[in-house]
């Protein structure tokens, strides 16, 4: 289930697509410019997004809900292009040439991130990496996902998930699959056990 409805995926796109506008490069850059959350929850980039989607953070008990939008307003004004024919992960892991887009190592990191401040800068370098061609609204949905579940873990309150509901799991998935895609099943069959084969006397 998604972390962002439909209506906080098409707020955050139009934000986004303001901020590489002439008018909005303002808020783009007062948002490259930071170096740590601190900074971006400062900013007037980050400003501008919450006024715009108040109901996606603003919630009472949810605190982490801020940390996580200003994680995505710093990383969508690392966004040129939004491309959404993979998954965010998937697009870390596709090849060129021989090698995925992330390095494994460097992908290890990124899912190994315990704090918001090294998810922040793992995640801005693998914008980067992908030349800021980035599922936007997939990678939103990740950032929420994963500060929700270390708040959970925070507060000892972990939510009963399947191992694939974890963002974690979810990401390492795509991303290794992204880079060994599944095999063509097997031709259909009709081979039967021997022992159901009928004889008569």
């Amino acid at each position: 289930m998604s972390m962002l409805s439909q209506a906080h995926r098409e707020s955050l796109l139009k934000w986004h697509s303001l901020i590489n506008e002439q008018q909005g490069r303002r808020l783009r850059a007062s948002l490259r410019r930071c170096h740590t959350l601190s900074d971006v929850w400062l900013s007037e980039g980050c400003r501008a997004l919450a006024a715009r989607v108040p109901s996606l953070w603003n919630v009472p008990g949810r605190e982490w809900r801020f940390c996580a939008l200003g994680i995505v307003a710093a990383l969508a004004a690392q966004v040129k292009t939004i491309e959404t024919r993979q998954t965010f992960a998937a697009q870390l892991g596709q090849t060129t040439g021989s090698n995925p887009v992330m390095s494994e190592l460097r992908f290890r990191r990124l899912n190994q991130a315990r704090t918001h401040e090294e998810l922040f800068r793992q995640l801005r370098r693998a914008v980067q990496l992908l030349g800021g061609a980035v599922n936007l609204p997939d990678l939103a949905d990740g950032v929420f996902r994963w500060c929700a579940e270390v708040d959970d873990c925070m507060r000892h309150a972990a939510q009963k998930r399947t191992p694939t509901d974890y963002i974690r799991v979810r990401w390492a998935l795509d991303y290794y699959m992204a880079g060994n895609p599944p095999d063509e099943p097997d031709a259909a069959t009709t081979d039967q056990p021997a022992d159901t084969a009928a004889t008569q006397e």
